[in-house]
């Protein structure tokens, strides 16, 4: 559906140095999935997303969206592809002098759509978004989380097989983003939709997303499946990311209590301090329960979550064990062998 190949973004600097807003990025999305690109502000996420409309035209690089290559076409055939391409945008974008109905209405009235067409096509978003009742209201009189809903009708109205969203739940409060991500996935289930979601949260990455790349300085440093990202990620600004969803950091009252245990220990491969990583089955199971029986060991549980993520359990547990280093290998053999996800955590001193 997608495919950004080796897309780089240039600028010149005031003081004439060149900066790389993106720095030969290349990512495909699938038909009907909902991917997600998170990364910190200023790690180029948003430039990218609006690369794929060409709303940004890369200084280098291929942009095909629905098999055609937008990088190539005329400025005539941009803007009629460009239809099939919605937009939400953080701060709404409506026009204030026009009622809800009007700006959902807009686009059509834009290319001298006939009025019963109009009507037609907007009366049903308003449905499928729940403003029926708010049609002839204006911005003002609207909520956040209302105004967000005319900005998703609004996207909706020229049949688009691609909806970007740039931040669009960023300046709402919990309950209307989860009430928004809700809409967005049942959007995407009803009309196929493929939908890019740009965020700074990964807890919207955890609530919608199939997918999802993380970016920092320009560049995708991670890439996977939700739930592998949150189960083991692998780069610092992943990890940084998921620390507030998934407890990954650990809090000094923690690394006090190892550096304790240690100083008891002469010999350093006595004491092993432990991430386990749990999902589906393995988090019901008691894997944990099983390996400290069979190998007669004590796991000191230091710190635990459980969390759903896209329908699927996923738990994390940071332990401490004493063992002498042979049975320690085998009890990481066994947790592993059964769906355990082990990381020894060494860089603590």
């Amino acid at each position: 559906m997608i495919k950004l190949q080796n897309i780089t973004q240039a600028y010149t600097t005031p003081e004439g140095r060149e900066f790389k807003a993106l720095n030969n990025v290349s990512l495909e999305i699938k038909p009907g999935e909902i991917f997600g690109i998170i990364g910190r502000s200023g790690a180029g996420k948003s430039t990218l997303v609006r690369c794929i409309n060409l709303l940004n035209r890369p200084t280098e690089g291929t942009v095909i969206v629905n098999g055609k290559s937008l990088t190539h076409l005329s400025e005539d055939d941009l803007r009629e592809t460009r239809r099939e391409i919605g937009m939400i945008f953080q701060h709404f974008n409506l026009l204030s002098s026009r009622t809800v109905y009007d700006n959902v209405a807009l686009p059509l009235e834009l290319v001298n759509t006939p009025k019963d067409v109009i009507r037609a096509k907007v009366e049903p978003l308003l449905k499928l978004v729940g403003l029926s009742e708010h049609a002839h209201k204006f911005p003002s009189q609207l909520s956040g989380g209302q105004k967000q809903r005319v900005g998703i009708a609004r996207a909706l109205t020229n049949d688009p097989k691609v909806l970007l969203s740039d931040e669009a739940t960023s300046a709402l409060d919990p309950e209307t983003t989860t009430a928004t991500l809700a809409l967005l996935k049942r959007i995407n289930k009803e009309l196929g939709l493929t939908i890019v979601m740009i965020t700074h949260e990964m807890q919207v990455v955890k609530q919608i997303c199939d997918r999802v790349v993380v970016m920092n300085y320009g560049e995708i440093v991670e890439a996977g499946t939700v739930t592998d990202i949150f189960m083991a990620p692998q780069h610092e600004t992943t990890k940084a990311l998921i620390g507030n969803v998934m407890a990954h950091d650990m809090p000094q009252s923690i690394l006090d209590r190892v550096r304790e245990v240690r100083a008891r220990h002469p010999l350093d491969n006595q004491v092993h301090l432990l991430r386990l990583a749990f999902s589906g089955s393995s988090v019901t199971r008691p894997v944990i329960s099983e390996c400290s029986r069979r190998f007669n060991l004590d796991f000191n549980i230091l710190r635990g979550n459980v969390d759903l993520v896209q329908g699927e359990t996923l738990g994390s547990l940071t332990v401490l064990i004493e063992a002498e280093i042979t049975i320690y290998q085998d009890a990481v053999r066994f947790m592993k062998e059964n769906g355990v996800i082990v990381e020894e955590i060494t860089d603590v001193k």
